[in-house]
């Protein structure tokens, strides 16, 4: 569904650019885009594209990058730790705690955050894991850990 003009920008990425120091070329060449309230998005692509530098750029992982990388209107490298109250993310390869069961990955996640009033067992069934919210994520195949990882984003 494209943007109202009246929607508001959450982040907003211009010209974006970013080498590695080992790397004789650049990462990311001027990539922009932007991302209204409530929107999901995610960066598709083949290997060696920028995919994941664009998101560690984005939660502050990688600095030292070029152009303009805005939160709510304020450019990334004036947020804080606080950030990580307003954004969730998710990578392709899921960190997840093992030994804890889904529920206890996601209550674990939870207390990380002041607002952590998101409701564990509708997340779970919203990605078909209510079944299994006390199994140990070890159990899982990679498909619900993926799902799990999913749900794990929307904390924020």
């Amino acid at each position: 569904m494209p943007r109202r003009e009246e929607d508001n920008e959450m982040i907003k990425v211009t010209g974006l650019e970013f080498a590695y120091r080992q790397s004789p070329g650049k990462a990311i060449k001027g990539i922009s885009f932007d991302i209204g309230d409530g929107e999901i998005f995610g960066f598709l692509g083949p290997s060696g594209a920028g995919k994941t530098t664009t998101q560690r750029i984005i939660i502050g992982l990688l600095r030292g990058y070029r152009g303009s990388v805005e939160f709510m209107d304020k450019e990334r490298r004036s947020w804080g730790k606080e950030i990580f109250e307003k954004i969730g993310a998710a990578f392709d390869f899921p960190n997840l705690y093992e030994k804890l069961t889904a529920y206890e990955n996601l209550d674990l996640l939870c207390s990380y955050y002041k607002n952590n009033s998101l409701n564990k067992d509708e997340l779970l069934d919203s990605v078909g894991l209510l079944a299994d919210r006390d199994t140990r994520v070890e159990k899982f195949s990679k498909g619900m850990k993926m799902r799990l990882n999913f749900i794990r984003s929307l904390q924020p």
